[in-house]
């Protein structure tokens, strides 16, 4: 499980951290402490704090003297998600962990719903970063690497998933060889989690197999394939793309074969209109997928 310490949590909520151990002795927000005495936060724990107190941001304790980290935490207050996908890209660039944590972090904490963050912060600040890579002001490498943090910081979202109510059926994410990273497949696997679904991700470049033995043994409900249609997507260039289309080919008469669903997203589903009839439902953002799982 994955844990945050009183540091991040006292940056994400906007209090000091003698606040934050006030707060944790006297059961206003939870935590779990190790043998030492060491306090560690789950996500979980903040968002149950913000549940149950829906007037926490307007609370007096609220002292944040960094004054970068107070014009963050305002507009993840109100929600200013233009703003805040700005803010991502130029972090994410600038390989600035801390900040591409506190703004996912710090709006899913805050109760933003999983989707909204993905559609209009995370994704925004990706084609920013493509608008960026198109006009020749950053080169590929800075892709890959903004990207990739990007991918890791929401992977975190998948941690104490799901967490709600498991609704008994599991899905698979299944990325392509040449689609690096996969940022795509991990924000739709963070949209079936937190609807409850156990989620199988066979990563980048898996050395897929006999998939039907998989899909069998592991009780797959839904099949996922999410293709962007960016730069850094290698599965779309004109030299992959039909072995991309043979291996979306193989896998749905896979599916199909053991009455397994198909779901595909992303724009680079677009490119592949021989196969839009074999698909059960398609997706091009995760509201879209929110709706459909």
């Amino acid at each position: 499980m994955r844990y945050l310490n009183s540091k991040q949590v006292s940056d994400i909520i906007g209090v000091n951290i003698s606040t934050l151990k006030r707060w944790t002795e006297n059961g206003t927000l939870d935590c779990d402490k190790t043998a030492g005495g060491h306090r560690k936060f789950t996500m979980n724990h903040i968002r149950d704090y913000y549940r149950r107190n829906p007037d926490a941001n307007n609370s007096a304790d609220l002292k944040i003297e960094d004054i970068s980290q107070k014009q963050l935490f305002g507009h993840i207050q109100n929600r200013d998600f233009k703003k805040l996908a700005e803010k991502l890209a130029k972090a994410s660039l600038d390989s600035d962990e801390v900040i591409v944590s506190n703004i996912i972090n710090g709006l899913y904490m805050n109760g933003v719903l999983i989707a909204d963050i993905l559609d209009y912060v995370v994704d925004v600040a990706g084609h920013i970063v493509e608008a960026q890579l198109s006009n020749k002001i950053i080169v590929h490498t800075e892709a890959y690497v903004s990207r990739q943090l990007l991918t890791r910081v929401v992977d975190g979202l998948c941690t104490e998933m799901p967490n709600g109510t498991f609704n008994g059926k599991s899905a698979m994410c299944i990325n392509f060889e040449d689609n690096l990273p996969d940022i795509g497949v991990v924000m739709s696997e963070v949209v079936l989690r937190h609807s409850g679904y156990n989620v199988f991700n066979t990563g980048s470049h898996a050395e897929l197999g006999d998939l039907s033995i998989v899909i069998q043994k592991k009780k797959i409900d839904i099949i996922l394939f999410y293709l962007c249609n960016l730069q850094c997507c290698n599965a779309v260039v004109l030299d992959n793309i039909e072995k991309t289309k043979e291996d979306i080919h193989k896998i749905i008469k896979i599916a199909k074969k053991i009455n397994v669903k198909v779901f595909f997203g992303g724009e680079g589903f677009l490119l592949l209109k021989d196969i839009h009839d074999s698909v059960d439902n398609s997706f091009l953002t995760y509201n879209n997928l929110q709706k459909i799982v």
